[in-house]
């Protein structure tokens, strides 16, 4: 029986593993780390971390993380100051409130507002599980009579606006992705192209041997961070920012460092050859990937996080799996002012596997940790 599979943030796929110090570099660390562990208090219930945390945002004040029960069809409350759960917020999985299908992403608007979306259906849900009004662009007539066929990938509110979206848009057919803006009130909406996600192009391939089907995307991802609008792949360093009140991005390119700039691995559009896929697929893995730029307010830069993958003592899959599970990573954190002017780059040795999801409170970079199936972060504290 044929299986079909579609993976469009491939990056996140076979991140975990145990530790390997080796490298060709011996790259000493310029930035001294260290590490304590604390764990979420979930008075007796079963919290969701199924996805690592992936579908989880943050207040604006970072007391509260939000995670998405894709299970209980919840949202779980934790608060970060007390190490808790705080409460559980239900919804409906169907009918006119139904979450069904609004599942794949969540974002925090406002205090008491979720941005919840799915496959073309995105829609503001308050805190007692009540379906306010549908915000996709498939509300702007204009959209909907220009026969618009593809999706947004977990779109944005824009900062400083109430009706105003942004996201990545993927169209059937077009391997190149397009930025979509649009506004709900003014029923107006536009598209523009990227270079960087022009590049996401050589990243991208459709994989399919006749058992297994696999869509690989470049790992696009646009986010507003500290009200900049940021457009980024997690094959490069370079991003494309859209400072506020200005209506256009601006390309940043970091040729600095001694960290990769971009993966090298390119993928042809088309893969039938299973080998050919696997030994493309870990090759591509073993290379730099980079996620998305977090805040820091107290020392008011942004932080960063690179890895290498290393696949070097698993030489064979588990069943079920194209690849094997990496042995170890090796973990970069870069360091930028409120410009995105690079200050420091540097390996970060006390890390050996890609980072879980991760965000800056009271000084210190929090990362996801599974404790023996409990919510936990490992916190990782350095001086600049």
């Amino acid at each position: 029986m044929k299986q079909f599979f579609y993976a469009l943030l491939f990056f996140f796929l076979w991140a975990c593993g145990s530790a390997d110090s080796s490298g060709e570099k011996a790259i000493v660390a310029d930035l001294n780390f260290t590490l304590d562990t604390v764990k979420i208090d979930s008075k007796g219930e079963i919290l969701f971390l199924n996805n690592e945390l992936r579908s989880a945002v943050l207040d604006d004040k970072k007391r509260y993380l939000y995670n998405l029960n894709r299970q209980t069809i919840s949202i779980e409350q934790i608060d970060l100051d007390k190490l808790v759960l705080a409460s559980i917020l239900p919804f409906e999985e169907e009918g006119p409130n139904g979450l069904g299908e609004y599942m794949l992403g969540i974002k925090l608007v406002e205090e008491n507002r979720f941005l919840m979306s799915g496959y073309k259906k995105h829609a503001l849900f308050n805190s007692s599980g009540k379906k306010l009004f549908s915000v996709g662009p498939s509300e702007i007539p204009a959209f909907v009579s220009n026969n618009e066929e593809g999706n947004v990938l977990y779109p944005e509110r824009l900062p400083g606006t109430t009706s105003s979206y942004a996201g990545v848009y993927i169209a059937p057919g077009n391997r190149e992705p397009e930025v979509l803006f649009w506004d709900i009130d003014k029923k107006t909406y536009r598209k523009v192209k990227s270079p960087i996600l022009k590049k996401s192009m050589q990243y991208q391939t459709d994989f399919d041997d006749g058992t297994t089907s696999l869509f690989v995307g470049g790992g696009e991802y646009l986010k507003v961070i500290n009200g900049k609008v940021l457009l980024g792949l997690f094959g490069s360093s370079d991003l494309s920012i859209k400072e506020p009140g200005e209506k256009d991005f601006g390309k940043k390119t970091f040729e600095d460092g001694w960290i990769p700039r971009d993966k090298e691995t390119v993928f042809p559009e088309k893969i039938n050859d299973r080998i050919m896929f696997q030994e493309l697929l870990r090759e591509s893995l073993a290379e730099i990937s980079y996620n998305s730029p977090f805040w820091d307010e107290s020392r008011q830069v942004y932080l960063r996080f690179s890895y290498e993958l290393d696949y070097s003592q698993e030489p064979s899959p588990p069943p079920g799996q194209l690849l094997p599970n990496p042995s170890g990573a090796k973990v970069y954190l870069t360091v930028y002012d409120g410009n995105f002017n690079m200050l420091r780059e540097s390996r970060v040795p006390v890390l050996d596997k890609a980072p879980a999801h991760h965000f800056a409170k009271d000084g210190k970079i929090w990362i996801f940790e599974n404790i023996k199936d409990e919510m936990g972060f490992v916190r990782l504290s350095f001086d600049l």
